[in-house]
């Protein structure tokens, strides 16, 4: 999969699972984080897609699964919190999951 890009992106202010993916390139850049849980979606899992998430902005950043999928050991539809300044990569080996990767700065 070659890489896409989105930058300059806003967190969905006061968070939550959104029915639609907000992340939608494999390399995304929140900017616009306004309030802790504010809030990014992915695609869904499935083997072999990868996405990295950069969290540029003031606050935590809630990273949530598509409607069903998990990420990590975390339970069905929860997020994973991804701290100001931090950047994570979202690998699927398998249907509706998501294992994380911290990236280096």
């Amino acid at each position: 999969m070659d890489d896409s890009y989105q930058n300059g992106v806003t967190a969905v202010a006061g968070g939550g699972q959104s029915a639609k993916p907000t992340v939608s390139a494999t390399v995304t850049r929140v900017t616009t984080v306004a309030t802790t849980a504010d809030s990014v979606t992915l695609p869904a899992a499935a083997p072999g897609l990868r996405y990295k998430v950069i969290n540029k902005g003031a606050n935590s950043l809630n990273v949530f699964p598509l409607s069903g999928d998990a990420i990590n050991a975390l339970g069905a539809n929860t997020a994973f919190a991804l701290a100001a300044t931090k950047s994570v990569e979202f690998i699927s080996a398998a249907a509706g999951i998501w294992d994380t990767f911290p990236i280096a700065p």
